[in-house]
Parts: C-alpha cells; structure tokens; sequence
C-alpha cells in the first residue's frame, strides 16, 4: 500500500465513498483545468471521498460540499488570492480555513482573503500532523 492508503486507513471511523474511477478522475482534472497529485488520484481510487474522526476530505461526491470541483470553484470565487492551479482537499470548517493541494502534492492553508501558504509536503503529511494533534 501506499503512504496515502495507510495513512486513510489508520484513521478513526472512517466512512469512505464509492471509490472513483479513472474516467472521473480525467474528468475532474479537465473541469479544473489542473493536474491532481498522484497520492490523490491514489485516495480517490481507493475511496473516492472519506469523512473519519475530525477529516472530511473532498473527493469524487455528489454532494456540493464535498465535491472538490464544486468546493474548489466555489472557493475560488470567494477567495481572489488563492492561485487556480490549487484544489480543495478540506474545508476545516472553523474560521474558514480551506486546505488546498498543488499538482506537486504540497499541501496549502488559506484563510478568508488571503494567500494561501504551504503547511506540508504532501496530503499523507498533512494527515498525519492532524493524528498527532
């Protein structure tokens, strides 16, 4: 397994989607315009979106508040300083703070009205600095 798989599958109550297939995956990249990291192409594939213990990441969802396509473009037109070749991992819902990913796989914070600023490395990183909270 990968860093990403183990890292998901260690978490708390973990709820997975039906895992995403390849087809929505190029499909989610061309609605964006942007190419997503290969760790979360690899979690959408496994899972294609989870909520667990205090993580609720976007994913291939019908719902408009987990649908990082929805969630990205809605944040996007909220926030005129965050890049558009980044996309929503998690609305952490307190004080607007939005985690972002880049092509690369760094993770990014942002909040209302500002730039968004590297935290991690990658989304396996990010989750676990979150376990270790």
């Amino acid at each position: 397994m990968s860093k990403i798989i183990d890292v998901i599958s260690s978490l708390n109550n973990l709820l997975p989607l039906k895992p995403a297939t390849t087809e929505m995956i190029e499909n989610i990249e061309i609605e964006l315009a942007l190419p997503l990291a290969e760790e979360y192409k690899e979690y959408l594939l496994k899972y294609g979106a989870i909520m667990a213990d205090d993580v609720e990441l976007t994913g291939a969802a019908k719902s408009k508040n987990r649908d990082v396509v929805q969630v990205t473009k809605r944040e996007w037109a909220s926030n005129s300083k965050i890049k558009h070749n980044l996309y929503v991992v998690e609305n952490v819902g307190i004080e607007g703070i939005i985690i972002w990913q880049d092509g690369s796989g760094k993770i990014f914070e942002s909040t209302p009205n500002t730039a968004a600023k590297q935290i991690a490395n990658s989304l396996a990183e990010y989750l676990e600095s979150k376990l270790m909270q």
